[in-house]
């Protein structure tokens, strides 16, 4: 195989690897689709590749039929054709009648668990030696922060998006050329969703270069302050974590915008928040009942009772009920009826020792 076979060998490799890298990507990206155009969640996409046997060009017009290059094509881009997880979320919009939310079979969870600050120092000695490091430019601000990737969980997504289960495999070992190019897909998603999140001080993450442990060090002074942030992932069985590390500066001002957002709020008075919470109280419901106690009827009377009956009481007519609150007196009336409903007509307020 001469040079120009060995150059179209690679060029169909490096475009067929770039178009699974771009499918790899709009996995990560609609994990949590649940509408699509054509109805349900989204359907994790996978690639099909087929080999070529072809003749070069230059190689026939000389007569040279027998040297074929065997490339390689993308031949269909399939979607997985297994079924949804139904996941319980009676608030959804997409949820159905019973509550139930179909997702992407590939169950992903992320969460952030910790926010503390760290000298540089500090955060470098907590990443593991083998994980994954990547670098991103902080614009405007014109500073780098750090993203540390677990291998525990980086490489079951790897797999997953590959096309298999989500097996993590040997941990101790160094990244193919492939999961780089994988990762830093991920990364840089990663790195779109934290801008998003950053809007308020017009924050844009922008993806660096993938570091080497010896290569971060030299990203920032060893005693400078970060806000180290760290999120739990959970994809099926494995487990693993992904830790940012955001230069002080650039969380401060985070917190000025947060500060001069909300300093416009005038702070209540000790007035104003008990006639707030007064009247709430008086939009409440309580329950009431009207009620004759201590009457006395035999058991010769109430064997007989049929409907129609009338029963009579050893109480006068003119006798007052007692009105209860949550079994709490409240007052002595008389029932009464106003046009179609039921009232009562206070007499007398139950005395303070009876409230």
């Amino acid at each position: 195989m001469n040079l120009l076979s060995m150059l179209e060998l690679s060029g169909s490799a490096l475009g067929a690897e770039r178009l699974r890298a771009e499918v790899v990507a709009a996995n990560m990206a609609n994990a949590q689709t649940t509408r699509t155009p054509g109805g349900g969640p989204y359907q994790r996409q996978m690639v099909v590749f087929q080999s070529q046997s072809r003749p070069r060009f230059s190689l026939a017009l000389a007569g040279f039929t027998h040297d074929r290059s065997a490339a390689v094509r993308v031949a269909a881009v399939v979607n997985d054709a297994r079924e949804p997880v139904m996941r319980f979320e009676p608030g959804h919009p997409d949820a159905n009648a019973q509550g139930y939310v179909a997702f992407l079979r590939v169950v992903f969870d992320c969460r952030l668990v910790s926010a503390e600050h760290l000298t540089y120092r500090e955060f470098l000695q907590r990443v593991p030696e083998k994980t994954y490091l990547a670098s991103c430019d902080l614009a405007p601000f014109g500073c780098s922060s750090i993203l540390q990737f677990d291998l525990g969980i980086a490489l079951p997504i790897i797999d997953i998006m590959l096309g298999g289960e989500g097996k993590a495999g040997e941990l101790n070992r160094d990244l193919t050329e492939i999961e780089e190019q994988i990762i830093e897909g991920i990364v840089r998603i990663i790195c779109r969703d934290l801008q998003t999140s950053w809007q308020a001080i017009n924050l844009e993450f922008i993806f660096g270069s993938s570091q080497q442990v010896s290569q971060a060090q030299r990203l920032m002074p060893p005693d400078e302050k970060n806000l180290c942030l760290s999120f739990e992932l959970k994809l099926s069985e494995s487990s693993g974590t992904l830790n940012v590390a955001v230069p002080a500066q650039v969380s401060n001002a985070l917190l000025r915008k947060i500060s001069l957002d909300t300093s416009y709020q005038r702070p209540r008075s000790r007035a104003e928040s008990r006639d707030q919470i007064r009247k709430k109280l008086l939009d409440c419901p309580f329950t009431t009942e009207l009620m004759m106690s201590a009457l006395n009827v035999s058991l010769e009377s109430l064997s007989e009772l049929t409907p129609g009956d009338i029963l009579a009481f050893d109480r006068n007519a003119s006798a007052p009920a007692m009105m209860e609150v949550g079994e709490v007196p409240l007052c002595s009336a008389t029932p009464v009826r106003v046009l179609s409903r039921r009232a009562a007509r206070i007499i007398e307020l139950a005395s303070a020792g009876g409230k």
